[in-house]
């Protein structure tokens, strides 16, 4: 009795608690909170090692989820939804680190040059239209929260009926921003080595890359649909998103010729 005793208050002396909750951890991570129980001191290798696992593993992080999104991406964010989101990059985060890159790209190497040949309007490229591409470029994370937020208000509208809410329509329209990101940087070459005359035609070219991605994923998405039909209403979106971001750029010209 004794011993068994000891043996229990050992345990007991000997548990792992949270650091972050201050439960008991019984396993690699805290029931209550999800924290890891090895917690160490931080250092660089910490570092560098969270920041190759989270970014270049292959089966886990951005590389993960760029992969998953090049072969299948309507089936992968229609998964992500239902529960499989583990090994997932989350879909803002994921944005985020692909706009950011794509906008360094953009600014050091593409902005000079296009800043420069619209410096002076001509080919019937107004005053306003120069702002507007000027501010578009130097603001290209803003620009690309735009096109989600209208490709969710347009797909929630014209998908309604399935059974999809606002949210998860935002999940879909932000991982389908991420495809397209990528998309633009794996042609970001062609455009550069392109110069001036492949930058000014780039933007009708990504109007046809995104109705390809938004066709593609979309009816792997909603899979409880044909996929004729599925097509058929991803142009009337796409139609939408075009009316509602061609609004916002007129607007944007008011403003910008108010100053």
């Amino acid at each position: 009795m004794g011993k068994t005793l000891k043996k229990t208050t050992h345990k007991i002396n000997t548990a792992i608690i949270c650091k972050n909750c201050d439960g008991q951890v019984s396993g690699n991570f805290c029931s209550g909170c999800g924290q890891r129980a090895d917690t160490h001191k931080l250092n660089m290798h910490f570092i560098l090692h969270d920041l190759q696992h989270g970014l270049f593993h292959f089966d886990k992080g951005v590389l993960y989820t760029t992969k998953q999104l090049l072969t299948r991406p309507g089936h992968t964010i229609r998964e992500f939804l239902e529960g499989k989101r583990v090994r997932h990059f989350q879909p803002l985060s994921f944005v985020i680190v692909l706009a950011t890159f794509y906008g360094l790209l953009w600014h050091y190497l593409i902005f000079d040059r296009l800043h420069a040949s619209l410096i002076e309007p001509r080919d019937g490229i107004t005053r306003a239209s120069v702002k507007i591409i000027t501010w578009m470029t130097e603001h290209f994370a803003f620009d690309g929260l735009i096109l989600i937020i209208t490709s969710t208000l347009a797909s929630y509208a014209i998908f309604k009926k399935r059974k999809y809410n606002l949210a998860e329509h935002l999940v879909l329209n932000t991982y389908l921003m991420g495809l397209f990101l990528i998309v633009s940087l794996l042609v970001f070459p062609i455009v550069y080595i392109g110069g001036i005359a492949a930058t000014l035609q780039y933007g009708i070219v990504q109007q046809g890359f995104l109705l390809i991605l938004m066709c593609w994923c979309y009816s792997q998405f909603f899979n409880n649909t044909s996929k004729a039909k599925t097509i058929g209403l991803t142009f009337i979106a796409f139609l939408v998103i075009s009316v509602l971001n061609l609004a916002i750029g007129y607007f944007a010209g008011w403003i910008v010729t108010q100053f």
